[in-house]
């Protein structure tokens, strides 16, 4: 599963540390997000989770529907969190999350690192 808007014209990657607070009560794995949430682990298997949009974003946990799955196929769903605070949700679970994007046509740039990392204020008035 890849992450996808309506034009994708940046793609890229994340990475995320979990917060201390869930990490420290429920294990630092993506297990963590389905005991906090109270997810029915008998019938539902985490195996990621999905943020979306910006000012108004919602979490959705993606689930493998034990009861729905059969040998041939297991039957994924995206199921959609409700949470009271949008504002404090990344900060209530993730201690550190970065996201790089880049031009959706650039085969380059996202295999490289940058060689020095400088500051904006060095430059610019």
């Amino acid at each position: 599963m890849k992450a996808d808007v309506q034009y994708n014209d940046f793609v890229g990657t994340a990475a995320a540390d979990i917060s201390d607070f869930l990490g420290s009560k429920y294990g630092d794995a993506l297990e963590s997000f389905a005991k906090f949430f109270k997810v029915d682990s008998n019938r539902f298997k985490i195996i990621g989770i999905s943020i979306y949009g910006t000012e108004n974003f919602y979490i959705s946990l993606l689930c493998v529907d034990k009861k729905r799955s059969s040998e041939q196929k297991e039957h994924i769903v995206s199921m959609s969190i409700e949470v009271e605070n949008e504002k404090e949700v990344l900060n209530f679970l993730f201690k550190r999350l970065h996201i790089v994007l880049h031009s959706r046509f650039d085969k380059k740039y996202p295999n490289l690192e940058y060689d020095e990392e400088v500051r904006y204020e060095d430059f610019h008035e």
